[in-house]
């Protein structure tokens, strides 16, 4: 039994790098086409990343349907099969510059079908592993490590070639990747009896849509320290995004040449997969770590903009960015230790629009007139104080 889920541990994790690096060679090709070829200015391409968050915002509208999903491994092919098809019609039109309008229609479908995607999987997951809770962690691991890494790696990769060979090359492999991926997937083989009941499943559509909703909703909510943790993790990825993305006023600010600003992004990103590399190690309670998390990252971003030597600063930035590299793989197992197996698609499709609501929230914070050095101090003292809060709910229940 142990060597089959070995096998299909193996099986996810090759399909799931196969199908990332796919996704992502696509998406780099196509912002670079964009502004390259297609000579797009800025308000083109925010269009473009409009329609890449929309469908994680909307996704809470199909939770009660991602719940009632009798057989994930069917539907998961079947979105990615749907993924493939957007990626390869898509790679044509950008290569024969077909209007941005309907490339724009393909990389929706694309979008949602990958967002409806990571939902499904996440219920997948412990059908496949059977619900045996070591195999479901450790394939946790080797998920947001690989992730990290391939992304990393990848987006390297990407830019030397398109440097070097253009972009037809990136587009082939992303057509190849893409289908080998699935095929990984259709080889996992599993009990079928860990899937939803077929009685529970037509129960629950039996109620009126509305409804369902609402009952996801309430247990999304109520099932506690998920939901504080979600909703504190939710806020602080918005904010902390928005501070990564003004990390060239930030360089100048500090009186920095601005050109630096990709050193100590590449030093946040080696940090976030260090972190993704040490956290099987932490065996800490959730409150637990995720308290030490934020009070340590908080006092990290505070003293960051103190008056001191960079080689500090960039020393605070590397800790904060491995202890948020561990939370990533602390958190995907708090959502499989908190709901049940057969809501864990729903209630992970609910926590997507959470991010994406707090996501799009932040950025409003890039009006306010204010010095991006303030917003670095701003956000320490709330990541500090959402730490205290998680230590003393933490405590409290002990």
């Amino acid at each position: 039994m142990m060597l089959k889920q070995n096998r299909n541990l193996f099986k996810l994790v090759v399909g799931q790098a196969l199908l990332l690096i796919s996704f992502t060679l696509y998406s780099t090709v196509l912002l670079y086409l964009l502004v390259q070829e297609y000579r797009a200015n800025a308000r083109i391409v925010a269009v473009f990343g409009g329609i890449a968050a929309l469908p994680p915002a909307l996704i809470i509208f199909l939770s009660p349907k991602l719940g009632q999903i009798r057989n994930n491994k069917r539907v998961l092919i079947s979105l990615q099969l749907i993924s493939t098809a957007a990626i390869l019609v898509g790679g044509v039109f950008l290569i024969n510059h077909i209007n941005l309008f309907s490339i724009g229609i393909l990389y929706f479908i694309l979008s949602t079908a990958d967002t409806i995607s990571g939902s499904v999987e996440v219920g997948f997951v412990p059908v496949v592993f059977q619900e045996n809770e070591d195999m479901i962690e450790k394939s946790v691991d080797f998920q947001y490590f690989m992730g990290s890494g391939i992304t990393i790696i990848t987006s390297i990769i990407s830019s030397i070639i398109l440097v070097k060979s253009g972009s037809i090359w990136l587009l082939i492999v992303s057509f190849a990747s893409a289908p080998i991926g699935i095929i990984f997937y259709w080889l996992i083989s599993y009990d079928e009896k860990f899937d939803l009941p077929k009685d529970r499943a037509e129960n629950e559509a039996e109620q009126p849509y509305l409804k369902q909703m609402l009952n996801s909703l309430y247990q999304f909510s109520h099932t506690m320290p998920a939901f504080l943790i979600i909703l504190f993790e939710a806020i602080l990825g918005g904010i902390t995004g928005l501070l990564f993305e003004l990390l060239p006023l930030t360089m100048k600010e500090l009186g920095l040449a601005v050109a630096m600003f990709s050193i100590v992004n590449a030093v946040q990103k080696t940090g976030d997969l260090a972190g993704g590399l040490l956290a099987p190690l932490v065996k800490w309670r959730a409150p637990t770590f995720f308290a030490v998390d934020y009070i340590l990252s908080g006092i990290c971003f505070v003293v960051i903009t103190f008056p001191i030597n960079n080689f500090i600063r960039l020393t605070l930035l590397l800790i904060a960015g491995i202890v948020m590299g561990m939370s990533g793989n602390v958190f995907e197992k708090l959502m499989y230790r908190s709901y049940n197996v057969g809501d864990i698609s729903a209630m992970h499709a609910l926590s997507t629009s959470t991010f994406a609501l707090f996501s799009v929230v932040s950025y409003l914070a890039a009006w306010i007139t204010v010095k991006t050095l303030v917003l670095w101090q701003i956000t320490g003292i709330i990541t500090i104080i959402f730490g205290v809060i998680v230590a003393l709910y933490g405590y409290k229940k002990q």
